[in-house]
């Protein structure tokens, strides 16, 4: 098993393979059928995908990353962070799935990101995998890609770890998302102490 810093190196360098892949449209095509299926159901992927994910842990997680970078377009990829060696530093400050909800529910009245945010973090690890790829449509067209590595590295771990990965994505979501209250509700008013 790779120490949590080698896996965030894989991640990043996964992301970047499964972009030179993309580059050839064929494969692209193929990669965006993935859709979120168990690894068993992707027969036409195992050509492309195999010799990048046999070794690592859940790979139905990377089967599904390969298909959410599938559905960029090649000319609108961001720019993806060098890997830095103190990878301690670097990650922790990277956004997360729901730094990439917040942007996208800033200003938009068209989505409710909230919403969807709140379901994605009760969902069993084979319902999450199936909602991502329509989420990820949505993300790109609001100009607001995830991180596609730091998804990997959570997509990975889920079964094992989801209350502690649900719980950053929605920290940094509030963190990051305008506070506005609920329709229909009042803002609570903190109360002053009148000593």
């Amino acid at each position: 098993m790779p120490s949590r810093d080698e896996y965030r190196a894989h991640c990043d360098a996964y992301v970047l393979a499964i972009r030179d892949l993309c580059s050839t449209p064929q494969i692209r095509a193929a990669l965006e059928d993935g859709r979120g299926k168990p690894v068993d159901h992707c027969q036409q992927l195992h050509r492309y995908l195999t010799a990048l994910t046999y070794s690592h842990p859940n790979r139905r997680a990377h089967y599904t990353v390969a298909c959410l970078i599938a559905h960029e377009r090649p000319d609108r990829h961001p720019v993806t962070p060098v890997p830095d060696p103190d990878q301690s530093v670097v990650w922790p400050a990277r956004p997360n799935l729901g730094a990439s909800l917040a942007r996208a529910a800033r200003g938009r009245t068209d989505g409710p990101f909230e919403q969807q945010l709140q379901v994605l973090t009760r969902l069993s690890e084979d319902l999450l995998h199936r909602r991502l790829p329509g989420l990820t449509r949505r993300l790109l067209g609001a100009d607001c890609p995830p991180d596609f590595a730091v998804l990997l590295a959570d997509l990975t771990y889920w079964r094992s770890d989801r209350p502690r990965i649900a719980t950053r994505w929605q920290d940094t979501f509030y963190l990051a998302a305008p506070a506005t209250p609920s329709a229909g509700r009042k803002p609570v008013t903190p109360k002053r102490n009148s000593t």
